[in-house]
């Protein structure tokens, strides 16, 4: 894919979920969208402001596949930027991206980070959620390997029943990682709907679901390689991510050619701001 094709579609999905005349009235509302092209990581300003709920987050390498090393989606509203990796071991590798917040009025959010590590998957408890009736929004992920650049079988961020599962990962699992994650506790006085979408796919790169009508916000994902597939349960990655539009959802997780690559399986949570 073209860098300029990539950045094209990555705005037309972003831009659709601009905030309504109707929602703007109820709450402070600001689409930001970050795009271009990096190498390594990289910190692309911002001057929005607020609390910002992940919209979407979208990488690919544009030379060929790579292992993988460390991915990046984290908001630094203090510094004015967003920090952006996606990135092998020695990071030269030429990619785009694409990184998109709702910055919204903070009034009755609560926001926080955790940090943590372990091998293949983690799973914390949160202490954190409020009383009363809140949703778990991310605003941010940061996942690294610790000993080296991997493939890539599965990488998941999800929430449920207060514990918060993160999975970075290639077949075997037994590679230690360390993670980042930022969320909010959202009213849900400030959502219109709460709602997921998954499946699987096969011997393609992406896949494109409907969803709820409405500005969006990702309140988890996870993407995971099938046994089912021709090449295994893990591979190089070139195109990563999750875009929510107006309309749908679009999910991207693929190598080189993902027509000779394992089935994959995918999950994404979201909900719709009021």
């Amino acid at each position: 894919m073209h860098r300029n094709k990539f950045l094209l579609a990555f705005a037309t999905a972003t831009l659709m979920s601009a905030a309504t005349p109707a929602a703007a009235q109820i709450q402070i509302q600001t689409l930001n969208n970050v795009v271009g092209t990096a190498n390594g990581t990289v910190f692309p300003s911002t001057t929005a402001t607020g609390a910002p709920l992940l919209t979407a987050f979208r990488y690919f390498f544009i030379d060929s596949d790579h292992h993988i090393r460390k991915i990046a989606a984290v908001p630094l509203p203090q510094q004015s930027a967003v920090e952006v990796a996606f990135a092998d071991e020695n990071g030269d590798d030429r990619y785009s991206y694409g990184v998109a917040h709702q910055w919204v009025d903070p009034t009755g959010i609560t926001q926080h980070s955790l940090h943590g590590g372990c091998a293949g998957r983690c799973s914390v408890q949160l202490f954190t959620r409020p009383p009363g009736n809140f949703e778990f929004v991310l605003t941010g992920f940061r996942v690294t390997f610790e000993n080296g650049d991997h493939h890539l079988d599965e990488l998941g961020i999800t929430e449920s029943g207060g514990v918060l599962t993160t999975v970075y990962k290639d077949e075997n699992g037994d590679d230690p990682f360390t993670y980042d994650v930022g969320y909010a506790w959202v009213p849900t006085t400030r959502l219109a709907a709460v709602d997921e979408v998954g499946g699987l796919v096969h011997a393609k790169g992406s896949v494109v679901r409907d969803a709820i009508q409405g500005d969006k916000v990702i309140r988890g994902f996870f993407v995971d390689n099938s046994a089912t597939g021709g090449q295994g349960k893990d591979n190089h990655i070139r195109d990563l991510g999750v875009s929510t539009g107006q309309f749908n959802i679009f999910v991207n997780y693929g190598d080189d050619n993902p027509a000779d690559s394992a089935d994959w399986r995918y999950r994404v949570k979201y909900a719709v701001l009021r």
